[in-house]
């Protein structure tokens, strides 16, 4: 007979494989049409906000696991304040008291995390600034007409769409699929449970905010 347990780790891993798989659909997408997935329309005004190159900035990931931590100082505090909020979960005793090894886990990626980023929006930064350069240099010094300096821009954009999704978009998706797995691998199914949960709610557009 099967346990609740090997039932719910089944269920966690099926979700798991079905973020996964999105954000490899993704990649394949890219291929066809970047711009398509870097200014998506199926998500509403609110989700905008926090994409980052078409998708959940990786800071969501590790902010939403802390958002489900329950520390003693977290208690003390909303006592103090007069007021405690109780976590809606199925299992809320799981966050009541966070493992020391859990807490390092997550330092551990929140710092991999900020160590990755910057190095992704520096290359970025410059590549965008090459692009705007590249398309100075072609208006200005493309004089044999309207119809050569319209080729010459088409081309540099086709060149920064091809470098957008071959080095931004992939490694923005190989960010994310990477610190999903890293919050499955760190946290019991108790807590993969409660997390993708939460992370699938993030995932619904909310259809109440245009």
């Amino acid at each position: 007979m099967v346990s609740p347990a090997e039932l719910l780790s089944t269920h966690v891993q099926m979700l798991h494989h079905h973020f996964q798989t999105y954000y490899q659909t993704l990649d394949l997408a890219a291929s066809e049409d970047v711009s398509q997935l870097l200014f998506p329309n199926w998500h509403n005004s609110l989700q905008k906000s926090f994409l980052w190159f078409g998708d959940f900035h990786p800071n969501i990931f590790t902010n939403l696991l802390r958002s489900l931590l329950n520390t003693d100082s977290d208690d003390e505090e909303e006592e103090a304040r007069g007021f405690v909020t109780e976590k809606k979960s199925d299992y809320p005793l799981v966050w009541k008291y966070p493992s020391t090894n859990l807490m390092s886990k997550v330092e551990e990626m929140e710092c991999s995390t900020r160590l990755i980023l910057p190095g992704i929006m520096n290359r970025y930064r410059a590549s965008k600034s090459g692009f705007i350069d590249k398309v100075g240099y072609d208006w200005i010094h493309h004089s044999s007409g309207k119809n050569e300096i319209l080729k010459a821009v088409s081309g540099d954009v086709m060149a920064q769409m091809e470098e957008l999704v071959s080095v931004f978009f992939l490694d923005a998706n190989r960010l994310r699929r990477s610190i999903l797995t890293e919050i499955i691998s760190a946290t019991d199914v108790y807590h993969d449970n409660e997390f993708i949960k939460e992370f699938e709610q993030c995932k619904i557009p909310l259809s109440v905010i245009p």
